[in-house]
């Protein structure tokens, strides 16, 4: 996001560069610098020289074309060759209507007409050192504003500050794919709609399809779609295409992009960029394993629920993901993504064991009330046997200036932890506990700090 932010800046900059300059473009004389005709459609190869006009802010050459317009006509201009530049476009009245950044490869601009009349678009070096040939052509677009779709489609639109609504239906099922790519737009894309088995299917998407560009990949059973093309951000006026595109399947995989991770099974899902989400329901007190595994990305698990966070990248083998905790019992969201940034498939389950406290606290190092010890976190958690000889509420601290602590607690009686109960971020639980034993694990909130932490126990 970071490189992209930046280039966005960068973008920015050069437009408004571009647009100061087309405000004040001056012709200096001779027939290079008055306005030729260009008719949609047509194409002008032209040069910029010395005898070009120039803008009065920069220095920059430009050469203006003058293109008759209809009321409601989209037009895009793209410009290439050798000259390192841009393009602006002025309305019939000389009004500013937009620029496009300059570049050293290919460069387009559209526009919508909003009245009949003669338009000005200007073809600008990128700052005073720039001349050259150039290759300027122009293109009225037919666009839609919504409507059917089938797979294999590919439309290009125009938006004004509306969403545009597209449906399609599904009659067999099967890994499907869309895609919504701008020049000008920062693409926002929502796919929602239900099965003829009456399941509710909802997925939205920003920047998956590649720096501003979205996409959205789903596994969907028969029914019907609702496809809709925006846009976030302040830009809500410009060109977009939108693509429908049916993926192939291997034979005999059913795939899961949502819905319930039933302890036990193995399920199968296709990653395309953006992140599926799943759910987990622990009915007892459990040891949990999750398992996210594939042969050609770089898997990464998420699980969060019930006071409980877990992340994990390389856990398991290879590179594939793992995350190993007790689970008390509760409704759980496990994510589960990619971080190398390919498509491809991957497998997910969740192996749920009982869990018995006299077998996970044997060997373990014993805390009882009244200590006040200090510790080294290395790994990714420390486990304790608290023993609690009297029943009553008793407060438990991790305090570290190194990590941010988390506390976890486990026993026959129940289950609970804590973040930032403490001062900071330091964890506390204070709890009402029965006699007997207790499986104590002191971790940071993030598996990957690690760091020096006091650990104390005490009655209240």
């Amino acid at each position: 996001m970071g490189m992209i932010f930046r280039s966005g800046i960068m973008i920015a900059v050069a437009a408004v560069s571009l647009m100061l300059g087309a405000c004040q473009q001056r012709p200096v004389g001779g027939a290079e610098s008055s306005a030729e005709r260009l008719m949609p459609g047509e194409t002008r190869r032209g040069e910029l020289t010395s005898r070009s006009g120039y803008n009065v802010n920069d220095g920059s050459r430009f050469q203006r074309y003058t293109v008759p317009l209809e009321a409601g006509q989209i037009v895009q201009f793209s410009l290439s060759g050798a000259l390192e530049g841009g393009l602006s476009l002025h309305g019939p009245d000389g009004e500013f209507l937009g620029a496009s950044p300059g570049g050293a490869d290919g460069v387009s601009l559209s526009h919508r007409a909003m009245e009949s009349g003669s338009y000005h678009v200007a073809v600008s070096g990128r700052d005073h050192r720039r001349y050259g040939p150039f290759r300027l052509a122009s293109r009225l677009l037919t666009v839609g504003e919504g409507g059917a779709l089938q797979a294999g489609d590919e439309r290009a639109g125009w938006l004004d500050g509306v969403v545009d609504t597209y449906t399609f239906e599904v009659t067999e099922a099967g890994l499907y794919q869309v895609t919504m790519r701008s020049e000008v737009l920062d693409a926002y894309l929502t796919l929602h709609g239900d099965t003829h088995a009456g399941e509710r299917v909802h997925m939205e998407d920003d920047d998956s399809g590649g720096g501003l560009d979205a996409r959205v990949t789903a596994y969907l059973q028969p029914g019907r779609y609702v496809i809709e093309a925006g846009w976030t951000q302040h830009q809500s006026q410009g060109l977009y295409t939108l693509s429908l595109a049916e993926l192939p399947v291997p034979a005999g995989l059913t795939l899961r992009q949502s819905g319930a991770l039933q302890p036990g099974e193995t399920i199968e899902g296709w990653m395309a960029g953006a992140s599926l989400y799943y759910t987990l329901v622990i009915d007892a007190m459990s040891q949990v394993r999750i398992d996210m595994t594939s042969d050609v990305l770089d898997p990464y698990l998420e699980l969060a629920g019930n006071n409980v966070a877990h992340a994990d990248d390389d856990g398991g083998d290879d590179l594939n993901a793992r995350i190993n905790t007790l689970l008390a019992p509760g409704t759980y969201q496990v994510v589960a993504r990619d971080v190398s940034g390919q498509d491809g498939l991957f497998a997910l389950t969740a192996t749920v064991a009982p869990f018995v406290l006299a077998e996970a606290v044997q060997g373990l190092p014993s805390v009882r009330p009244g200590q006040d010890s200090r510790y080294r976190l290395n790994a990714e958690a420390d486990r304790y046997r608290l023993v609690i000889a009297e029943g009553g509420r008793y407060i438990v601290d991790m305090r570290s200036q190194e990590l941010d602590a988390f506390l976890e607690l486990y026993g026959d009686a129940g289950a609970w932890q804590d973040d930032d109960g403490g001062t900071g971020t330091d964890a506390r639980l204070s709890v009402e506990l029965p006699a007997g034993e207790y499986l104590l694990v002191a971790r940071a909130f993030s598996p990957d700090e690690h760091g020096e932490y006091h650990l104390q126990v005490r009655s209240r």
